[in-house]
């Protein structure tokens, strides 16, 4: 946690009080300079506090360490938890040995008011929800692993994405991670359209392509579905083609076809706006839906740039090196 002090009281309110099994807490004060300690300390929660800021990944794998439960569950200091979701944690992990990882997802009545701050809460909900249970990924906004296994796998390797880069790996090596969708928590985040953007494109797009691109293949879950990646593509041409219109008009018809595509491979998504929020509100998140997939397609961009251009720098200094190093040839005398 890093600055959390708007939003910790509450977080940990709703931890101390819900049902469950026996628990410690830990909050990791990733080297805050707001009050979040003296928050955590005056409800009597251990705290352990970074001089520096060092990442989710680096602070969470800190926090582990001084834990000693065979469960870990993660929770933002952003999140305010629902009654059952400790309860609900250890039942599935106690009833289901073969699963190494559970997490879940914001509820529908995301904190404030505000057509962008409503859209971005909805959607991440949205997103979750329409996931796969058998899940290829992991999340800790609100997600619990198996002490055994974060262990085994190294806990988190990165402080971009790191819970995305855990749950990949997890995959990859074959454990089962449930998305629970009834596991919920209410966002206390507030948006604008400029930590929007931002986020959308630095925070989440760009890492997620590096991590893509590092592992050589997409996933098919969650914001990286099939169908997912075609409205990114879609609106990514829209623009690409808007532009072109200037030179020849019939670039203009190309672009309103393309966005009309766009809508059609979002329709599932409007379909949750609509049932939850109505016809306007819909209406209203259509811009800011395009908007928020032109970022996505932006961030892979920079993630495709970025990635080519550190292999590259990789490849002149293994050259470099080569170079400097000169093979030294020696004769067996018998």
């Amino acid at each position: 946690m890093h600055n959390g002090a708007a939003t910790l009281r509450a977080c940990l309110q709703a931890l101390l009080s819900a049902p469950g099994p026996t628990r410690e807490f830990i909050v990791v004060d990733d080297g805050s300079r707001d009050e979040s300690r003296h928050i955590a300390e005056s409800l009597g929660v251990r705290t352990l506090q970074l001089l520096v800021n060092l990442g989710d990944g680096d602070a969470r794998n800190i926090g582990v360490k001084y834990t000693t439960a065979p469960i870990v569950v993660f929770v933002d200091a952003d999140v305010v938890i629902h009654r059952d979701a400790l309860q609900r944690i250890s039942r599935f992990l106690s009833e289901n040995p073969d699963y190494s990882a559970v997490f879940g997802s914001y509820n529908s009545s995301p904190n404030g008011s505000g057509l962008v701050n409503q859209y971005r809460n909805l959607l991440h909900h949205f997103t979750h929800q329409a996931g796969k249970c058998e899940a290829e990924t992991f999340w800790t906004g609100l997600g619990a692993i198996r002490r055994s296994v974060f262990e085994s796998m190294g806990g988190f390797q990165t402080n971009r994405l790191p819970d995305v880069a855990l749950g990949l790996d997890l995959f990859d090596a074959g454990y089962r991670i449930k998305l629970d969708k009834k596991l919920l928590g209410t966002h206390l985040k507030v948006w604008t359209f400029r930590t929007m953007v931002l986020t959308d494109v630095l925070l989440r797009a760009l890492p997620w392509s590096e991590i893509i691109l590092s592992r050589g293949r997409f996933t098919d879950d969650l914001n990286t579905s099939l169908i997912n990646r075609l409205a990114v593509c879609s609106a990514s041409f829209t623009i690409l083609f808007a532009i072109m219109s200037a030179f020849d008009y019939f670039f203009f018809t190309v672009a309103g076809l393309f966005f009309v595509l766009t809508l059609l491979a979002n329709t599932h998504v409007f379909k949750q706006f609509w049932k939850e929020r109505g016809m306007v509100f819909s209406i209203g998140v259509i811009p800011l839906h395009f908007v928020h997939q032109l970022c996505s397609g932006l961030g892979f961009v920079l993630g495709i740039t970025r990635h080519y251009l550190n292999k590259k720098s990789l490849k002149n200094r293994a050259v470099d090196l080569s170079l400097s190093c000169p093979a030294t040839h020696l004769k067996d005398e018998q």
